[in-house]
């Protein structure tokens, strides 16, 4: 089984009121995720960007609606390979927000996965051989669960950090035996047809 990835985050939320609006939407940044470049596991190479947005619903509610990019340049994989992954994903879901800061929720996903990567056999004699790993588009649809604490800065200001457990199934084609490596909005993943990860984000 592959290790899965700690993906760190801490959400700044600024507070936007509109008219009479006693609740306002809540816009966010993950002020964590983009420092992950300076993290390089196995020489691995991360570049993360996530934004939120939490508009209020009835009662305690919040509809959820999450974006970003993710990309990873791995180190060595599956003993010679390296892969290069990359996409685009949408979070959306609710979230509910208790007394003293608890926040749960859960959250619909959906991402896109592009895999590049190559190959390289040593070659003592002749030097090493690289050859490219076929080009491999996927689409993942899951869900996660979000169980987090919030807490106010000032009046307009909060921060959160969270913790989510996320499973998705990955569509697309596999023309190998190369299970999926990375997808951004989930992390580094393990399975394949069925993947899932944990995290804080």
């Amino acid at each position: 089984m592959k290790k899965t990835i700690l993906t760190a985050g801490l959400v700044l939320l600024f507070k936007l009121s509109f008219g009479q609006t006693k609740r306002p939407v809540l816009i966010g940044i993950d002020v964590l995720k983009p420092l992950l470049f300076l993290v390089k596991p196995n020489q691995a190479s991360f570049r993360l960007a996530e934004a939120t947005v939490k508009i209020p619903l009835p009662g305690t509610h919040h509809l959820s609606v999450v974006a970003g990019y993710g990309q990873l340049r791995s180190g060595l994989v599956y003993r010679n390979m390296r892969l290069n992954n990359r996409g685009y994903y949408l979070k959306v879901g609710t979230e509910t927000q208790a007394k003293r800061g608890l926040v749960m929720g859960w959250h619909g996903l959906a991402a896109l996965a592009n895999e590049t990567g190559t190959y390289t056999f040593d070659g003592p004699t002749f030097g090493n051989y690289v050859a490219a790993v076929p080009d491999r588009q996927r689409l993942a649809v899951g869900v996660e669960g979000v169980l987090g604490y919030q807490f106010s800065l000032s009046d307009r200001l909060s921060m959160r950090v969270s913790g989510r457990i996320t499973t998705a199934v990955m569509l697309g084609p596999r023309a190998d035996e190369r299970p999926t490596h990375f997808v951004a909005g989930i992390g580094q993943v393990s399975g394949d047809a069925l993947v899932y990860s944990v995290g804080l984000g």
